[in-house]
């Protein structure tokens, strides 16, 4: 934030980054979103798409090689499609912000819920969750690297909660530790002071028994079953295709949440 100074330190067992000293964080979040934070609409489009895509095939028992995948791309555009079903689960959004990513996965027709210690909700409101409710998928985008202590925020939820999906994301800082330009440490807003790499996610999961999987560099997810991850990163890496099929599966809740969302009104005016 240009008025502070900290130092980084590296876990020897895990490779787990944190700054330390961190007493700017109540200036830091004086607004829930960054200032900077330009693309949080276009983000959260991709990452609904990115989320229908990956829990409509979790189910798929295919066990296509991802090179064959890849070498048969155009032909199996058609054939994949019919490998999405619906996931009929329970969704919790810890860390929502504002509430978008869970309005449009209701869109979709994703049972979807909010909720964020830190933020109003906006665009989501009538579906706040709770982490004292069980689901079957809870999903945590650009949350990690806020963490002043992720040990207590991975018990809460891998632990007390124990989903059988945890699907996240955060940028992996790789095998060694990055220069001080490095983009993601965010220096101006102040906001990023944990970090993490395969190395750490790995731990993690082993310490909770979950299996990591990564989609890329910033998308992941742990698992209490194997997963399918060639079928699921190919599918994943083309939502912007996959999507569309994918819809066709779900029934959208947005005039059904408007309905419910009517009655109560309603109901609080008696």
């Amino acid at each position: 934030m240009g008025k502070y100074t900290s130092s980084l330190y590296q876990c020897n067992n895990c490779d787990f980054l944190q700054l330390d000293k961190v007493i700017w964080l109540q200036e830091a979040y004086r607004e829930s979103i960054s200032i900077t934070d330009t693309g949080i609409v276009a983000r959260n489009i991709d990452l609904s798409r990115k989320l229908l895509v990956l829990l409509s095939s979790i189910s798929s028992k295919s066990n296509t090689n991802y090179f064959v995948l890849m070498f048969f791309r155009l032909f199996f555009k058609k054939i994949l499609s019919r490998k999405l079903t619906r996931f009929n689960g329970k969704i919790l959004d810890f860390g929502g912000g504002y509430g978008l990513l869970v309005r449009i996965l209701r869109d979709f027709g994703l049972d979807a819920y909010w909720t964020d210690p830190y933020s109003i909700n906006l665009f989501s409101k009538g579906f706040e969750g709770s982490l004292k409710n069980s689901y079957n998928c809870i999903v945590s985008f650009e949350v990690l690297e806020h963490l002043l202590e992720p040990n207590l925020h991975f018990e809460n939820i891998l632990k007390d909660r124990n989903p059988q999906f945890f699907i996240f994301s955060t940028q992996l800082y790789g095998e060694q530790v990055p220069e001080q330009d490095w983009w993601y440490f965010s220096f101006l807003t102040g906001q990023h002071i944990s970090f993490y790499n395969q190395k750490t996610l790995a731990y993690i999961a082993r310490k909770f028994d979950y299996q990591s999987y990564s989609i890329n560099q910033n998308f992941h997810i742990f698992s209490k079953v194997k997963l399918n991850i060639n079928l699921i990163k190919f599918m994943v890496e083309r939502a912007d295709i996959f999507y569309r099929y994918a819809q066709d599966k779900y029934e959208s809740l947005t005039w059904s949440d408007y309905n419910y969302v009517l009655e109560r009104l309603k109901n609080e005016s008696k």
